[in-house]
């Protein structure tokens, strides 16, 4: 029960923040929940329990985040092709041709799934069961099931979704998303493990949620801001947004090579990233779902502050304790 129970919160927690406190899904239709906890919660459990099983951990994290971003874009929802997709015309801006992709669009979808669909909830549930933080949670046996369940739920909700958005993309298209995805799922057992090798020294705690919180907040308002706002070139929205998510990838390798690099500093660094959905999810929400839906989207912020304000706790209260 002690490895089962970190599944069962990772499980509801990357769809939690994935869609609902990103604004993204209206907190009225809460009970879509069910139906995305066995899709966003089966990808996080198998991105997180390859990335520790291969003994690679956070070095191997972002790229398998990729994958997962790719394969729901790209093959099950198809937002990466669909110029009508939900009626919000996301390739219109920047659009080429040659791809049949939005450059933006993107660049910030599979970003937000590596941050924020993968990442935060990963890093927040190991914080909870810090005890187990780099051991895996599943057997064999419990990891084939849930592999077997995200496969089988990708299927079923790239059929559900085709039919539903009345679009099917092209089958080089589809292609493309597959090789991209191994491909992504590759180079996490590519890059070297000599990059995980201490030789730095360690930032300060409160540096680490700055540079979390900055950087993620820069990332979601050069695309929002940058776009409809602001109206800048498709161009520099796009190489915006890419320079940012490679910064806080580098960030990310920082933090890993640090010497004393404590889960104080992963809280931190956790807490900053949540941070950043908790403001930027009101005005989304706002925008995809009306005024209305604010207390709601507010209750929800409030629980998933009182959530870090408990991981903290138990992560000053072992810090103590060592």
């Amino acid at each position: 029960m002690k490895r089962l129970l970190p599944v069962i919160v990772l499980y509801l927690l990357s769809p939690l923040v994935a869609e609902f406190l990103s604004g993204s899904m209206s907190m009225a239709n809460l009970s879509a929940l069910l139906h995305m906890v066995p899709f966003y919660g089966s990808g996080a459990v198998l991105v997180r329990e390859v990335a520790r099983r291969s003994g690679r951990g956070w070095l191997a994290l972002p790229f398998l985040g990729l994958a997962f971003g790719i394969m729901e874009e790209g093959i099950v929802d198809q937002s990466l092709f669909n110029p009508h997709f939900l009626g919000a015309h996301l390739l219109s801006f920047g659009y080429l041709p040659a791809l049949g992709i939005g450059a933006p669009w993107t660049v910030f979808v599979l970003g937000i799934h590596i941050l924020w669909s993968m990442a935060v909830p990963i890093a927040l549930t190991e914080l909870l069961f810090a005890s187990h933080r780099t051991e895996p949670w599943l057997g064999p046996i419990g990891l084939g099931i849930v592999a077997l369940i995200y496969v089988a739920i990708a299927a079923l909700a790239t059929v559900f979704m085709a039919k539903y958005m009345h679009f099917w993309a092209a089958p080089v298209q589809l292609e493309a998303s597959a090789a991209a995805a191994l491909a992504a799922v590759g180079l996490a057992f590519v890059v070297p493990r000599s990059w995980m090798k201490p030789g730095v020294g360690t930032l300060p705690a409160w540096l680490a949620a700055l540079i979390a919180f900055v950087t993620g907040s820069a990332f979601i308002m050069v695309y929002g801001a940058g776009a409809n706002v602001w109206h800048w070139p498709w161009q520099v929205v796009t190489g915006g947004t890419l320079a940012l998510l490679v910064i806080m990838q580098v960030f990310g390798l920082v933090a890993l090579r640090s010497q004393g690099w404590t889960d104080g500093h992963r809280y931190a660094a956790t807490a900053g990233g949540l941070l950043v959905y908790c403001w930027s999810g009101f005005g989304t929400d706002a925008a995809l779902h009306g005024i209305a839906d604010r207390p709601a989207h507010a209750l929800l912020v409030g629980v998933m502050m009182m959530l870090l304000l408990l991981t903290g706790w138990l992560t000053a209260r072992r810090a103590g304790r060592a």
